[in-house]
């Protein structure tokens, strides 16, 4: 089996410092690393899908790496509107996945899946955009992987969720995207984050889900005028798992922590 823990939306701080001046992020995340070090069997990848910071700051990056040195599997990260493409690229440049500088699209082979990471991030901006330098990029790697699986991840998921002050800040101009992934069907699914919520929906005929943030929770207020709030829900991480045949994924909902059980029934 192939199997992909998809984690997002960290929000680490320097040390020391609260996210939102509120939340222990870093404390949270380490407990996800924690999470993630006892599954069984272990993730061929941990890909954390943007907002790996709050501020985009050097510190921040340097926590980044030292919150990620006990994880035991092997991971890739990639920037959402939180973070800064430099100064990510100065603190995770010894990694082979990487591009260096502009955009920081990029694929990874997980066994026989093929990951394709875009960058939705418009620099000094929180919306997202998907550059016709990344739609180029990302036709030539459907096209390189036609009898592959591919798993598209990116920050700002391709949808409306219906949140008023988070659509905001949505992924604009969708509809090139829908048009190129239309043209092929070896596509699972896409993956994202931004929306510190699990949500699931389709792009045409291919499913998308959001991953949960390891820190707060957006509140689910659909009302027009609503005013954006955020609670401390049980964070959360998702496991996208192939059978060895390689059909669609299946993906799972997993709350961090440890909890009481197992209990002896199903």
């Amino acid at each position: 089996m192939t199997i992909i823990a998809q984690v997002s939306d960290i929000h680490v701080r320097p040390r020391g410092m609260l996210y939102q001046n509120l939340v222990d992020s870093n404390a949270m995340f380490t407990r996800a690393v924690e999470t993630l070090n006892r599954l069984d069997p272990k993730p061929h990848l941990v890909l954390i899908t943007g907002d790996l910071t709050d501020e985009g700051s050097p510190e921040e990056y340097e926590m980044l790496r030292e919150l990620l040195a006990p994880l035991t599997h092997p991971y890739a990260v990639m920037p959402g509107n939180h973070d800064d493409r430099v100064r990510l690229c100065e603190a995770f440049g010894d990694q082979p996945w990487l591009p260096l500088e502009g955009e920081l699209n990029f694929g990874i082979d997980v066994g026989p899946v093929r990951v394709l990471a875009l960058d939705t991030t418009v620099p000094g901006l929180h919306h997202g955009e998907l550059s016709p330098t990344t739609l180029s990029w990302l036709e030539r790697e459907l096209i390189a992987n036609a009898r592959r699986r591919v798993v598209i991840a990116m920050h700002h998921p391709p949808f409306s969720s219906g949140i008023p002050y988070l659509d905001l800040y949505g992924l604009r101009e969708i509809g090139p995207f829908s048009d190129l992934l239309s043209r092929y069907s070896n596509i699972d699914r896409i993956i994202a984050g931004h929306v510190h919520r699990s949500m699931q929906t389709r792009l045409g005929a291919v499913p998308v889900l959001t991953c949960p943030s390891t820190t707060t929770q957006i509140a689910l207020r659909l009302k027009p005028d609503a005013d954006a709030a955020s609670y401390l829900e049980p964070p959360a991480f998702m496991l996208h798992r192939w059978e060895n045949n390689i059909g669609n994924a299946v993906s799972h909902l997993c709350y961090i922590g440890q909890f009481d059980g197992p209990l002896p029934f199903a």
